[in-house]
């Protein structure tokens, strides 16, 4: 039967009546992402549903609770919004105002993968509810990575091309040409094209194309020459980074630390073929046999960047590393440092000679130095027009850093060796006993009297004279360039500081510059002396001044009476 008209403008009356409503909102991954193409759906809790509106799993167990009245549904955009509009007739089993409205996401198979908070009337806006945003649970579909995304693109491009990622990483316009052609950004098509080339280099160790990737996409360089000095620790953290980026996929701790491991493995057998870093690698065979260990002391040499003594002890503990390695380890690097890195030098000092000190070079005569350099050659890089030359200037620069090294070992050598003369043969024995005696005892700054009981001990009735001859030997070294020159200027009769720059310096000059190396080195000794005693006039002045004030021991700290004694004995 057709309805009256009357019938029709009642109807019209009452759907005026009715209350329009939206809820509206985005949804998000775990990772924070906007999720596109999510089904959400949205409903009004009522009493029975409250008991189970935060554990409900599909939408059956919400019909079957009686609990819900459903409000509708819709589709999340690209931006991951969504928007449902309902009545006040949706909710009509129970008079209130507002809905006490939940949105739930769904999978295909009508499963709750994830819910909005509740709503009250408080959080209505007029009759809307705005921001009700869903986030997904951690185990939720998250939109593809960057890297997958690229390579979407590339690989059909690199396909249709019949080439291969890595065959681009030696031209810049081949990089550029295939990041215009996909419309991709440049930076990421060479880190793209970069990593292909890593993982080309060593095929057998399966290194992860993406994983080298989200590494580089964290400023991570990827050479070889570069990743042998980052530390694992900060592969990690860029690696996971990464992937709370949506740049690469999620992936295992234990993927991720095999790929680490692989990855810095190849990175040190790359560095074996770098000029810079191979003589490390042969000069560490020296000490070490062990494949494993040699592995943990280049990464750890390599990556390390604190105190050379942090460095030492670190190593300390790694297993294997006992007190005898560490020692030859350190042997070899100063015997670096000493040879400017000559791998052959360094090899027939520590194999084949069997030194275990630096000092015990000193030890070694020109001629015989002469000899080893024949066998073992320079470095290519010593200064000099012809080889004899620079031989001569090779072995002159070892002998130098060594005597500047060790100054105390070398004039106890020059005493031994009977190169500074002393009056009394009894005395030198003694004197030379002392330096065995006291290996601490350093000419360059210890105090003689610091070292009394030991004076007693080897010099007995000689102790007077000893001592002399100590002092004398450290102050003539006090302006002296070298021990060499110490001795020179011993063996001419040169007793003091004073005595020295009590000549002029061009009278000094003229007289010693022949006989200690020529007018530069005589020019600064002259200069050292007058040094000397200008100081120790100016802690004179001082004990002047107050001594006629005040006791000087109330004004004169105990380090500056010490300060004027050692001048004092320096002047003598």
């Amino acid at each position: 039967m057709a309805k009256s008209k009357s019938d029709k403008a009642e109807n019209k009356a009452k759907e005026k009546e009715k209350q329009r409503y939206t809820v509206s909102g985005r949804v998000f991954n775990a990772y924070g992402e906007p999720i596109a193409g999510q089904k959400v759906l949205a409903a009004d809790v009522d009493l029975r549903g409250a008991a189970i509106y935060r554990t409900a799993a599909t939408v059956k167990e919400l019909t079957d609770n009686k609990g819900f009245e459903l409000l509708g549904k819709d589709e999340t955009n690209a931006d991951g919004f969504y928007q449902i509009n309902f009545s006040d007739n949706d909710y009509k089993n129970y008079e209130r105002r507002h809905a006490d409205v939940i949105v739930f996401a769904l999978n295909d198979d009508d499963q709750v993968t994830g819910r909005s908070k509740l709503s009250n009337e408080t959080d209505y806006t007029g009759n809307a509810i705005n921001n009700w945003d869903i986030r997904l649970s951690g185990a939720a579909k998250r939109r593809p990575s960057e890297y997958r995304r690229l390579m979407q693109v590339i690989a059909p491009f690199m396909k249709e091309n019949k080439m291969e990622l890595f065959q681009l990483s030696s031209s810049e316009d081949q990089v550029s040409f295939l990041a215009s052609e996909t419309n991709q950004v440049r930076n990421h098509v060479a880190l793209i094209v970069q990593a292909d080339k890593l993982q080309d280099d060593h095929t057998k160790f399966k290194l992860s194309h993406e994983l080298l990737y989200g590494a580089g996409r964290q400023n991570i360089p990827l050479t070889w020459s570069s990743l042998i000095l980052v530390k694992r620790a900060t592969i990690v953290k860029a690696i996971r980074r990464s992937i709370g980026e949506n740049i690469i996929d999620p992936q295992d701790s234990k993927t991720i630390d095999q790929f680490i491991e692989n990855l810095l493995t190849v990175a040190l057998l790359q560095a074996v073929k770098m000029p810079e870093a191979s003589n490390l690698f042969r000069t560490m065979t020296f000490s070490l046999k062990n494949p494993a260990m040699q592995k943990i002391f280049a990464q750890s040499y390599l990556q390390f960047d604190g105190k050379p003594e942090d460095f030492w002890e670190a190593l300390s503990k790694e297993e294997g590393f006992t007190p005898a390695i560490i020692r030859s380890l350190q042997l070899s690097n100063q015997l670096s440092i000493l040879t400017n890195m000559h791998t052959a030098l360094i090899e027939e000092l520590q194999v084949n000679r069997k030194i275990n000190d630096p000092s015990e070079l000193l030890e070694l005569e020109t001629r015989e130095w002469s000899g080893i350099i024949k066998k073992t050659g320079f470095p290519e890089e010593t200064p000099g027009n012809t080889p004899e030359e620079k031989e001569v200037n090779y072995i002159n620069n070892i002998q130098s850093t060594l005597v500047a090294a060790y100054p105390t070992k070398k004039i106890a050598l020059l005493v031994a060796g009977n190169q500074i003369l002393f009056k009394d043969p009894e005395v030198k024995e003694r004197v030379t006993a002392f330096f065995t005696a006291a290996p601490e005892f350093d000419i360059s700054r210890s105090r003689v009297s610091g070292f009394n009981q030991v004076l007693k001990e080897v010099a007995g009735k000689l102790y007077d004279p000893v001592v002399q001859n100590l002092q004398l030997m450290q102050r003539i070294y006090q302006v002296s360039p070298s021990p060499q020159v110490m001795t020179i200027l011993l063996g001419k009769g040169y007793t003091s500081a004073y005595h020295i720059s009590s000549m002029s310096q061009n009278a000094f000059i003229n007289t010693e510059a022949e006989n200690i190396g020529g007018a530069t080195i005589a020019a600064d000794v002259h200069n050292r002396a007058r040094y000397q005693v200008m100081r120790a006039q100016q802690i004179m002045l001082k004990i002047r001044d107050t001594q006629d004030k005040a006791s000087p021991v109330k004004i004169i700290t105990a380090d500056q009476q010490t300060q004027i004694m050692d001048a004092i004995n320096k002047l003598n």
